[in-house]
């Protein structure tokens, strides 16, 4: 029997960590992880995930390419009916052969007893929805095989909550199988503007803001039309590819969809406390929150409180996916009297909105720089009696000592000058239980006067021209 660990895997006799895999070349390196995981010869489970349209399909595909194995889409018709597909892509025929699924896994393992075979089953979470008894077939199956057979096995799925609790969870009957986990996220900044080639830097990051880094929806997007036609063509028109897309995305992930459209809207409109959301939903707060640590475990929603009191009452809930804030923010509000007006109108508010997606941005260069924890301060100061706040606090342990980066953003036309600098040394100096401190200030149009050599100082030039770091 494989021992049973929540945070680490059992391969090739040893123990070793994980694998998330960040965006740093597009999918070039998740399809060299894959690989080399392909080239270890032995018994491979690795379960893949990651939201509606991330581009995991795409990668499989590309990954099975020149290699013995099959590629399988599950569907929700009964068991019996998907292991008979499942049987004519393994004996390649074009109609399904009658076999329970016990019989095309006994084909799959003679055919990976002596040589490497793939299997790859794609959209794992619909079959295990309709036939849940799946998991168990295939427990017995990677307990018998595994300790001799050459088999890599590849579970993927889009729905990120059942992967996560029904694949790879305790209570899943496959738990403490898995070689590796691949979770596919959306493409960061620097991948998102290789494939916005041909608009202007400040569009391409208005577009980074409106639909984030998911490959489909970045390649929708005309750089021979301006933006404001881009945004009347794929959200308005009647059969526009992002009218409906924001409730497939929920489709995907929860069975009952509209309770957690609520909760979005309601955090859209700025009711961004647990009570306020729990009161806009018509829920009671312990089922708002059991919807929202949904929300946060799929990450369309993240929690957000005082670095000093993480757990205090202070929280607040926000959007985290791009697409699902702009959806909400700018889109749904004015679905039903699109006009001209109400375009402009639009374009006004994603200008205002670019303050706080440079935010995202920044806080993206700084975790590739000194890869650590990212969150958020606000608080008050008791000398002025007013109430502060720092844009971006990124927190590692250093030699037994909390450290901590405090930035601040400003995505203005003007340079930013030493009284910003001034300011940001005063309000980091509020926040509690850091032993050591940074300073760090990002400009779009760069710095005037003596900014000295407290601070970290980066432009959007230095952000955008970050390609590798370490």
């Amino acid at each position: 029997m494989l021992p049973q660990c929540d945070c680490k895997f059992y391969v090739n006799k040893i123990y070793v960590d994980k694998i998330i895999l960040k965006n740093m070349k597009g999918r070039e390196l998740q399809l060299k992880q894959l690989e080399e995981r392909y080239d270890s010869g032995v018994f491979e489970f690795i379960p893949v995930f990651g939201r509606k349209r991330v581009g995991k399909t795409t990668l499989l595909k590309e990954f099975l390419k020149g290699r013995n194995g099959v590629y399988f889409s599950a569907t929700k018709m009964p068991l019996q009916m998907n292991a008979s597909r499942l049987a004519s892509r393994v004996f390649g025929t074009s109609t399904p052969l009658n076999m329970n699924l016990e019989d095309v896994l006994k084909e799959v393992a003679n055919r990976s007893k002596d040589e490497r075979y793939v299997l790859i089953i794609d959209e794992y979470p619909k079959m295990l929805k309709r036939s849940p008894e799946v998991s168990d077939i295939l427990q017995n199956f990677i307990d018998d095989i595994h300790e001799d057979s050459k088999l890599f096995l590849i579970l993927c799925g889009s729905s990120v909550s059942m992967m996560k609790h029904e694949v790879m969870g305790y209570s899943s009957p496959i738990y403490g199988r898995r070689t590796g986990s691949l979770e596919l996220l959306p493409l960061d900044l620097w991948d998102s503007m290789e494939l916005l080639k041909g608009f202007g830097r400040d569009d391409a990051l208005r577009i980074y803001g409106m639909v984030g880094g998911i490959p489909l929806y970045l390649k929708m997007l005309d750089p021979k039309e301006s933006l404001k036609d881009n945004i009347a063509r794929l959200f308005f028109q009647d059969m526009s590819f992002f009218r409906n897309e924001h409730e497939f995305v929920l489709l995907e992930e929860f069975e009952t969809p509209y309770t957690y459209y609520g909760i979005l809207e309601a955090i859209a409109t700025g009711h961004t406390a647990l009570n306020e959301i729990a009161s806009y939903s018509s829920l009671n707060e312990a089922t708002a929150h059991k919807h929202l640590s949904s929300l946060i475990s799929t990450g369309l929603v993240s929690r957000r409180a005082p670095v000093d009191n993480p757990n205090g009452r202070k929280a607040r809930y926000v959007i985290d996916d791009n697409f699902m804030r702009f959806q909400f923010n700018r889109i749904l509000p004015n679905a039903e009297y699109y006009d001209e007006k109400v375009l402009e109108s639009i374009m006004t508010g994603l200008d205002t909105d670019m303050g706080r997606i440079f935010e995202r941005i920044c806080a993206e260069h700084l975790a590739r720089l000194h890869h650590g924890e990212i969150g958020t301060w606000w608080g008050a100061d008791q000398d002025s009696r007013t109430q502060e706040e720092i844009d971006i606090v990124l927190t590692k342990r250093h030699d037994g000592i909390m450290e901590g980066w405090f930035a601040e953003c400003k995505y203005t036309k003007d340079p930013v000058g030493p009284e910003v600098l001034a300011k940001l040394k005063h309000r980091a100096g509020l926040v509690k239980g850091y032993g050591r401190t940074h300073l760090v200030i990002y400009s779009k149009n760069g710095f005037k006067g003596d900014m000295g050599d407290e601070a970290e100082l980066y432009d959007l030039d230095s952000i955008l021209g970050m390609k590798d770091p370490e």
